[in-house]
This record gives structure tokens, C-alpha cells and sequence, in this order.
């Protein structure tokens, strides 16, 4: 347990404010300074005319993570955030009028699928069935895990492990391994968009986006994707977490190997003994830290929450 030690998180995101209340159940006083004028980063909100528009996530896509995240934090999904399962988790449209739900509801599915391409329906689940096990070899090898020095990654093991998942195939030729209907390669590739990815670049191993949300469904809270951040503001506000708004970071201090501290945009100056960016990393690296500076070590630091 640490005693009296200070943390300043940079950016008041669902990420940061998580990691807030983290810091906080250890002992640590923490400071969160975000440029906005409210938190929630791209889990944030618009009101306007009476009228609440969520600006970022439009539902809570594997909610299994959600729930351990969740649960760590004293939280959970159902009684807390009040999450729902949405039996139809969007519907696709075409250009030529076809339509598709993507739905947990099997029988239903198979009817749309059959429909545009006869045949169909068993490759689909033997996709899904690829690619949800693609989602769980790829979190407990790779996306779970940190990788503090350079041959954490880059080694044999995980040359082989890449070559498993896929990551030498274009996710939309992968596709013709499966379905005909362009229809079909569309609607199990589109959601590369997620993370900023074209599916016609982007690596097979995001055939696991779909086949999660097939798989382990999608959540919706009553309230909108606000009372996420919501809730998790007001469990670190009850552990003494202090928020300041409207206060951009204009660059992290560094001595040494260590962040010590931030510049704000109106040249006044935070220290802490814990610096936490929870803003885009290449933004992080580009903008905040000094020029040429890299992360040559990673201090780990453990909570038992």
C-alpha cells in the first residue's frame, strides 16, 4: 500500500477515470486534468436543446471484459450500469436494398443468410467459430498482456503465435474463404472501422470483432453510454479522486527516465509521483513528450484491489 503518494492522470476518459479509481483503492491521492469541459472522452455526451446525444460508443461490444474490468472495480454490469443485452446489434443496409440484422438469435440469422446466399449459413458459424477463437488465443497471448522489453514480443514463440492469428491475411480475402455475396464479405469485415482499420488492409485476425459480437452478444445501459462514465465518476469521486476541467496538457516533464510532472497550456506546472497519460498514445509521443524521447522502461506496478 502506498502511502501518501500522489498520481496525475492526463485525460478524463472511461480509461483514465478507471485507472483513477485503481490509484485511489491503493492510497494514492489523484488529480485527473482534462482540456475538455467535461469527462468521458470518446465515451462523452452532447446536450442540446433538451435533447442527450452520446458522441463516441454506441454500445458496449465484449461485455465479458467490461464485466471483469468492471467487477475489479466494485462495479457491475447488470445492477450498477444497468445493462441490457440487445438481441439485434445493428441491421446492415445495401445499396440495392437488402437488409441484414446482425442478431444472437441464430434462427434468425440463418434465414438472412440463406436468403442472400444459399448455403451459407453453416460457413458463417464456422467463421464465427474461427474467429472467436482467434479473440481468445489473441487476449491471453497478446492483447492481455504487457510487454515491458523488446523480446517480450519479438521472439520465435510469438513469430509462430502471429502466423496462427492470421496476421499475414487481408481480413476481406480471408472472407472469400467463406461467402460468395459481396453482401456477406461486407457485413463480416465492415467493423475494422471500430479501430480505425480497412478491412482490405487490415489483417484476418479481426474476423474476431464479429465473431465476438455474435458470440458473447452486445450490452446497451439504460441511459445511454454516458452513465458508464457517469457511474465511474461518481465511484472515484467517493474515493477522493479530483477532477479539473478545461486544463489542456501542453507537455509532460521528464528527468531522468522518469515522468515527473506536466506543463499546462497556461505555463503553471502539476508534479506527481505517478504520471498516467490517458490520451492517444502517438499524441502522447508526438506532442507531450520531448522531442525523441521513448519509453525505455516500464516501472510495473501492481494493485490488489
Amino acid at each position: 500500500m502506498a502511502d501518501n503518494k500522489t498520481a496525475l492522470i492526463i485525460g478524463a476518459g472511461t480509461g483514465g477515470i478507471a485507472t483513477s479509481i485503481y490509484l485511489a483503492r491503493q492510497g494514492f491521492e489523484v488529480d485527473v486534468y482534462e482540456k475538455n469541459n467535461s469527462a468521458g472522452g470518446r465515451c462523452g455526451q452532447i446536450v442540446r436543446d433538451g435533447h442527450r446525444f452520446d458522441v463516441g460508443a454506441t454500445m458496449v461490444l465484449m461485455p465479458e471484459i467490461y464485466r471483469d474490468v468492471f467487477s475489479s472495480l466494485g462495479l457491475t454490469l447488470e445492477k450498477d450500469l444497468r445493462m441490457r443485452p440487445l438481441d439485434d446489434i445493428y441491421t446492415l443496409w445495401f445499396d440495392d436494398g437488402t437488409r441484414l440484422a446482425f442478431t444472437s438469435d441464430r434462427k434468425r440469422m440463418e434465414e438472412q443468410l440463406e436468403k442472400i446466399e444459399p448455403g451459407s449459413y453453416k460457413r458463417a458459424e464456422r467463421y464465427v467459430e474461427t474467429g472467436f477463437r482467434l479473440y481468445k488465443l489473441a487476449f491471453l497471448k497478446l492483447l492481455g498482456r504487457n510487454f515491458t522489453r523488446f523480446f517480450d514480443f519479438f521472439n520465435p514463440g510469438n513469430a509462430l503465435l502471429l502466423i496462427k492469428l492470421k496476421t499475414y491475411l487481408r481480413h476481406y480475402n480471408y472472407t472469400a474463404r467463406f461467402f460468395r455475396s459481396e453482401h456477406l464479405r461486407m457485413a463480416y469485415t465492415f467493423q475494422n472501422i471500430y479501430v480505425g482499420q480497412s478491412p482490405f488492409t487490415a489483417p484476418a485476425l479481426f474476423s474476431m470483432i464479429p465473431a465476438a459480437e455474435l458470440t458473447e452478444g452486445s450490452m446497451f445501459p439504460v441511459g445511454g453510454m454516458f452513465t458508464v462514465t457517469e457511474k465511474l465518476m461518481a465511484k472515484a469521486a467517493g474515493l477522493g479522486v479530483r477532477f479539473h476541467f478545461a486544463s489542456p496538457v501542453r507537455k509532460i516533464r521528464v528527468s531522468g527516465r522518469r515522468a515527473t510532472g506536466v506543463i499546462f497550456s497556461d505555463g503553471s506546472e502539476a508534479r506527481a509521483d505517478v504520471i498516467v497519460a490517458n490520451a492517444d498514445l502517438p499524441y502522447v509521443y508526438r506532442e507531450l513528450l520531448p522531442p525523441g524521447w521513448k519509453s525505455r522502461r516500464i516501472e510495473r506496478m501492481k494493485y490488489s484491489c
